[in-house]
């Protein structure tokens, strides 16, 4: 971690030169907590300390390198004492780029997510009874690595090419990657030799990134074959990112031979080229991925659920949670490509999904076709907006589903879901702080009660939690 001059905002003389004083000094610490965020937790002096790669009921020796007003990080130097959850970190080189829990054996990272749900929702969501079943994990057949189906690499000044280090500019260089799907990561593999070989030296004043998209569910109806080393080939999206000011010559013919370097690649995209919006491509622009036997139409921008396994059991448990009825109007906000729309659809009489991404509108409308769905109506517009159109004209919604970015709902989506009080809300959540803030407005005047909240683990080694809540109005069984 990068040492950084402390906060010494309304601390007196005194306690700033004893608090300095301590910056870069190593003490001894009982952990007795996980943060949301990764870090094990103690205390010293009254001051709670945040510790990464550490694990609560281990004694370590530690080194602080910033203070803050009320508590303190502190680099971990010696375990004096393991937990008995403690595990040699399968691949160390992810550990500072995204794999911070993977130092804890997987069933404790599942008891420790459950955990820190129902903290949050305590503290922040104001549930002090929280129901918080226990976190669904990856099946035990399956092993919790080279699961996503996407994943954004970045080239570095120094031409390295991997993912961004923990809260630095930094990138951290991958001769492969373990989160990915072993045949998008050897699309990776290859790319990555291949914009080696094309730009030499330069790659890092060329290239500013890629990403690696694959339709892993669509997998048992691709006829590309099988890659080299045995893995069945996947369909794959490549989307190269040229630096802004960088100049490559003759970017279609780098994309076409993007384009033959792995089985599977249906399309290569450059953005930027000649400026902030050129782009090229060869192929197609989107995947047609399949989830639970219904198809999706995934373009190069939209969003998508990176965890295919973990994908069908997060629908499986939201439409189990909301319980539509045949006769009931559904709204589908935040609705993406139409990922919960095409579950909600036979289900229900109708189904309004309302998606701000232009492309992900575009995707849903062909979703809904490739599944011979005609009672969604795809809208194009601000969760916010749209809804208080619903309100004006007097639309009926029964029940609700949203499925909101990290920053969770909008304020006034969260007013205007209160005025049409259908009946249950689901709330999908990649982000149980956001989802404890919003709960919170949400059961505020006493119109909703949470009913229960199920974290599903979308993001094995990581801190991240996805979780499926439920609110029903009060009032109704």
């Amino acid at each position: 971690m990068q040492k950084r001059w402390k906060d010494v905002t309304d601390i007196n003389d005194a306690e700033c030169r004893r608090w300095t004083a301590e910056v870069n000094m190593s003490i001894d610490v009982e952990l007795t907590d996980l943060a949301y965020g990764g870090d094990a937790v103690g205390r010293y002096e009254g001051r709670v300390l945040f510790v990464p790669g550490g694990i609560p009921g281990e004694r370590v020796r530690v080194e602080i390198v910033e203070e803050r007003r009320g508590h303190a990080r502190a680099n971990l130097i010696e375990i004096l004492r393991p937990a008995p959850e403690r595990v040699e970190p399968a691949y160390p080189l992810l550990t500072d780029s995204g794999c911070q829990w993977q130092h804890i054996a997987y069933p404790a990272q599942l008891t420790w997510k459950a955990h820190i749900v129902r903290q949050l929702l305590v503290r922040i969501g104001k549930q002090p009874d929280a129901l918080v079943h226990p976190t669904i994990g990856m099946p035990p057949n399956i092993a919790p690595w080279h699961y996503r189906n996407y994943a954004s690499f970045t080239v570095g000044p120094g031409n390295e090419v991997g993912f961004k280090l923990t809260e630095s500019h930094d990138v951290q260089d991958l001769p492969e990657c373990a989160l990915l799907h072993p045949a998008l990561d050897q699309v990776y593999q290859l790319v990555r030799a291949k914009l080696f070989q094309y730009f030499g030296d330069a790659i890092g004043e060329m290239i500013q990134g890629f990403t690696v998209r694959g339709a892993i569910g669509a997998v048992s109806n691709a006829s590309n074959g099988y890659t080299a080393a045995g893995v069945k080939a996947v369909p794959t999206l490549l989307t190269v990112q040229a630096r802004p000011g960088s100049l490559i010559e003759n970017p279609q013919q780098l994309a076409q031979e993007l384009m033959t370097i792995a089985p599977g690649i249906v399309g290569v995209i450059i953005e930027r080229v000649g400026g902030r919006y050129g782009r090229v491509f060869v192929g197609q622009e989107f995947l047609t991925d399949v989830v639970l036997g219904r198809r999706f139409r995934v373009s190069a921008d939209s969003f998508f659920q990176v965890n295919p396994v973990q994908t069908a059991v997060l629908v499986e448990r939201a439409m189990a949670m909301l319980e539509p009825q045949r006769s009931d109007v559904v709204l589908d906000g935040y609705s993406g490509v139409g990922l919960f729309s095409a579950f909600l659809s036979p289900r229900a009489a109708r189904v309004v999904a309302i998606e701000s991404q232009p492309s992900a509108v575009m995707d849903a409308r062909a979703s809904a076709a490739l599944n011979n769905q005609n009672n969604i109506t795809s809208l194009e517009g601000t969760l916010e907006r749209i809804l208080s159109q619903l309100h004006y004209r007097r639309e009926r919604i029964d029940l609700a589903l949203v499925d909101p970015p990290r920053a969770g709902c909008h304020p006034k989506a969260l007013q205007a879901l209160q005025t049409l009080m259908p009946r249950a809300i689901c709330y999908v959540s990649c982000d149980p702080s956001t989802l404890a803030r919003d709960i919170a407005t949400l059961c505020s005047g006493g119109r909703y009660r949470l009913v229960a909240a199920q974290p599903v683990d979308m993001f094995p080694q990581t801190y991240h939690i996805e979780c499926v809540a439920l609110l029903a109005r009060v009032g109704m069984r």
